[in-house]
């Protein structure tokens, strides 16, 4: 996931700070806008505006940049700021910017703020309000948000044995009723090894003995914003047998009769590569579970 942070930040350099906290969790680009040069973010795929509250919007440069900003259309955007009050009913700071995005054909995914230290006009007068904010919880909190909208590591463990390849039907939960390999999400503390070892063995009953990372893509959804970031694995050694389980009907298919029209419309995609012994990685975009709008996928 390549993420442009764009921010505004003068005088107590309040957003600034958050900035930095939150491009360094996203390992991302981070510009000022009134140093920005190029409006053009077809390379990215996440973008976050910032800046401090000025009567209650955000600052004029960050509300104007994005009718500069260039191929937005189904870019994901997050916003944040920090301000010297905060939101009240019918106030609601990110309204402006939110239908901005929006009417450029951008997604809006989320939102972060904290308060600030102000000693703007009269406040002056009395040392000025929320001293000492962004503090240190305010970084936490920031850098929780940040992570939050990374891409949700996920695992697919495929096996081939004497010209077929394993395959289960799923049973329940986000996408049931396909044909998928085996795999899901990494509990805490797990590595992608270890995670995609685990759900072999729960979804499938094998164990998994020596594994292979083949690929990896991005899957992004219009429909609902879920952002996936699969690890694909070869299983080159393992013991047992399959068996069905409550998730998962394991089935051997012939290579040459895979089931495509009751899979995932992107298997199609990248699964001849795999089955070509190519490593690849890429990114998909669909409208919903059943459309896909756009892919990338190449040869790594």
């Amino acid at each position: 996931m390549k993420t442009l942070i764009i921010y505004y930040s003068y005088h107590h350099f309040n957003t600034e700070k958050i900035a930095k906290v939150i491009a360094e969790e996203l390992n991302a680009d981070l510009v000022k806008v009134n140093e920005l040069k190029d409006f053009d973010v077809k390379k990215y795929d996440v973008i976050g505006l910032g800046s401090g509250i000025y009567g209650f919007r955000y600052h004029p440069l960050i509300l104007d940049v994005i009718n500069k900003l260039k191929n937005v259309e189904g870019k994901r955007f997050f916003v944040f700021a920090t301000s010297g009050t905060q939101e009240m009913i019918g106030n609601d700071f990110n309204k402006d910017l939110k239908e901005a995005i929006l009417r450029r054909g951008g997604r809006f995914i989320d939102s972060f703020s904290c308060r600030g230290f102000s000693n703007w006009g009269p406040l002056k007068l009395f040392g000025g309000k929320n001293k000492g904010r962004p503090n240190e919880e305010d970084i936490i909190k920031a850098k929780e948000f940040a992570s939050t909208l990374k891409p949700k590591p996920l695992t697919l463990c495929l096996t081939l044995k004497g010209g077929k390849i394993l395959l289960g039907m799923k049973k329940r939960g986000f996408g049931e009723g396909r044909w998928n390999g085996f795999g899901g999400k990494l509990q805490e503390g797990e590595t992608l090894i270890e995670g995609a070892k685990r759900e072999m063995l729960e979804e499938s009953g094998l164990v998994a003995e020596v594994l292979e990372e083949v690929g990896s893509i991005e899957f992004d959804f219009l429909d609902n914003n879920k952002y996936l970031d699969v690890h694909f694995f070869n299983v080159l050694k393992y013991s047992g047998d399959p068996v069905e389980t409550e998730e998962m009907r394991p089935e051997w298919f012939d290579i040459n009769d895979i089931p495509f029209d009751k899979m995932w419309p992107d298997d199609n995609l990248w699964m001849p590569l795999y089955l070509e012994g190519k490593k690849f990685k890429g990114k998909i975009l669909f409208k919903d579970v059943f459309e896909i709008i756009s892919n990338d996928i190449e040869l790594n």
